[in-house]
């Protein structure tokens, strides 16, 4: 089969959650058309190479920002990313025809479906989540969303449908029907390995600018309070560089197979609270401390959630003290998926209707 997978460049998430199934794809010989932008479509080629092909999809206006939170900022910017879409629709529609596709896969990109061509989307924001959790508003976004039950012939959430990882943004529903929706499981590209954890902790820095650099510059700034062997990630794909300052080994970025070996190496990562790296280290069983990005009100949530849950400790970015919270931290259990990414991927590949 000839299939497009889209995904949304904010951030890296979408992508490296994508590299499973995208890998899957391929191994099982279809033609992969991958559309994305920016550093999701630097990583896709450094990680796939000619196993895919590439096409610099339309870059949506990134709703972050340092100044204000993430819901203003998506209201200023929703006007021009609608537009957007309408021109992303109308350039899937011509992949569409001048490669005669027969699937699309659209890892939360809303214009990455056609009407002739079955359409899949995975997401699992299907309700966002409202500044002070106004239900009102709350009620709304999730109404709004309901709609893209229309364009998708399935919506693919990758969490389980109890004992969930994403709580209310994707469960307790109102208006989504329960059979448009699937269950899947968590995707993470790590792999669960053998070996000695003989390195305290894992900085793990990502998400888009201008919060990237927030938490590189307040995690490196109380790097000196920990003891042990450190390994930050910068998550800055492009020319590799390795760095040691003092205790830690600095990286620009991590390819693969030594992003596998490191997360397996450590006894705790720390990172922003981002739904892929919480599947990431659901997936190999790490003990985590997060960090979400300020203003974002998913993070914020999901690091509510989580911690109320006990599965994992998480502190305000303007709050961070490095040393105490990183002790805090070990006191919580983790969590422990009803099954992991392998059979994930099966299910999902039964959802397209191509295992």
């Amino acid at each position: 089969m000839k299939i497009i997978y889209s995904l949304c460049s904010w951030g890296l998430g979408h992508a490296t959650r994508g590299l499973p199934v995208i890998r899957r794809l391929i191994k099982d010989g279809h033609e992969v058309i991958v559309y994305t932008s920016g550093r999701s479509l630097e990583l896709l080629k450094s990680e796939l190479g000619s196993g895919a092909r590439y096409i610099a999809s339309v870059p949506y206006p990134s709703p972050y920002s340092d100044k204000i939170g993430f819901a203003w900022r998506f209201i200023k910017t929703a006007p021009k990313i609608i537009e957007l879409i309408k021109e992303e629709t109308k350039d899937i529609a011509k992949i569409v025809d001048e490669n005669k596709i027969d699937l699309i896969i659209s890892d939360s990109r809303f214009g990455s479906y056609s009407k002739s061509v079955p359409s899949y989307l995975v997401f699992h924001q299907l309700r966002f989540i409202a500044p002070l959790r106004l239900m009102p508003a709350e009620m709304l976004t999730e109404y709004y969303n309901h709609n893209l039950q229309n364009k998708f012939e399935k919506i693919i959430v990758p969490d389980y449908g109890d004992n969930s990882l994403s709580g209310d943004l994707s469960h307790n529903l109102r208006y989504f029907k329960k059979e448009n929706v699937e269950y899947i499981g968590i995707l993470s590209d790590f792999e669960k390995i053998e070996t000695t954890e003989d390195i305290e902790y894992l900085f793990s820095i990502s998400g888009p600018e201008p919060t990237r650099t927030a938490l590189e510059k307040a995690l490196l700034s109380q790097i000196n309070l920990l003891k042990g062997k450190i390994a930050v990630s910068l998550g800055k794909p492009g020319k590799f560089t390795e760095e040691v300052r003092g205790n830690a080994v600095i990286y620009s970025f991590l390819e693969k197979k030594r992003r596998d070996e490191l997360m397996n190496r450590a006894k705790m990562v720390v990172s922003r609270s981002g739904y892929t790296t919480v599947m990431d280290v659901a997936e190999i069983d790490k003990k985590a401390f997060f960090i979400p990005t300020p203003g974002q009100t998913e993070q914020v949530y999901l690091a509510k959630h989580l911690e109320k849950a006990g599965y994992f400790h998480s502190v305000k970015q303007g709050k961070l003290k490095l040393d105490e919270d990183t002790q805090e931290a070990l006191k919580y259990k983790g969590f422990i998926p009803p099954w992991k990414t392998a059979e994930s991927v099966e299910r999902f590949l039964k959802v397209i209707g191509i295992a």
